[in-house]
């Protein structure tokens, strides 16, 4: 049998296409899992057992602790919803916000040892907003040491005390015990809020639905630890 080579030319391009979309769907499937109904892969709960707690890096007990980062958007957002539930919070309960810390300091971590010092000059909560506008709206790369001096300086800010600070032990401490929780409760994105150390969870509804889901866990593993 013979093929006209106009024939045979379309052939074999059919075959490429075809081997090449059996692979990206091959991958997909078996590799990553794109098709995959398990739970577990877009969940946005986890539970971490008695014993799990009583190791856990967290010294506050009956407390809410946010894991942020200043190049999260959705942190931004909901910066004005947090002030507003962190009022609403029992009496006796505490309310804690730490920035995702990672040994090699990449991506939304970046931004870790900014918070540390800022939070030990006791300046971060009110510079947050406009630092969250500077990394996600404006573009501006603060992780680089040159451009956040000159970010520093326009917010009124001493370089000279800012560089001493972050070479001190209360941040390099405080640096260590964020990476601590980051790595014990497997925080792989922001924002992400651990509750009295049992409970992990992801933004999944709006506010103020998402306030009340979180004392109501709060409530839960209260009574789950008596």
């Amino acid at each position: 049998m013979h093929f006209k080579p106009k024939t045979l030319t379309l052939y074999t391009l059919f075959v490429i296409i075809a081997s090449s979309l059996i692979t990206v769907l091959f991958y997909h499937i078996f590799v990553f899992k794109t098709f995959s109904n398990d739970d577990n892969q877009n969940s946005s709960f986890f539970e971490f057992s008695t014993e799990q707690v009583l190791l856990s890096p967290i010294k506050e007990d009956n407390s809410i602790i946010e894991v942020l980062s200043y190049g999260c958007h959705y942190c931004a957002i909901n910066d004005e919803n947090i002030s507003k539930f962190v009022k609403t919070l029992p009496e006796n309960a505490t309310f804690k916000v730490i920035h995702l810390t990672i040994t090699n300091g990449e991506g939304l971590a970046a931004y870790a040892p900014i918070f540390a010092t800022l939070e030990e000059m006791g300046i971060e909560f009110k510079l947050r907003s406009s630092l969250y506008d500077s990394v996600i709206n404006k573009k501006i790369e603060l992780a680089k040491k040159d451009i956040l001096e000159n970010w520093l300086k326009q917010n009124d800010i001493n370089v000279t005390e800012y560089l001493k600070v972050s070479q001190s032990q209360a941040v390099q401490e405080r640096l260590k015990y964020m990476a601590d929780i980051t790595k014990y409760y497997q925080i792989t994105g922001t924002p992400a809020f651990i509750i009295n150390k049992r409970y992990v969870v992801y933004q999944d509804r709006d506010f103020p639905e998402f306030a009340d889901y979180m004392i109501e866990l709060l409530d839960k593993s209260k009574k789950e630890s008596q």
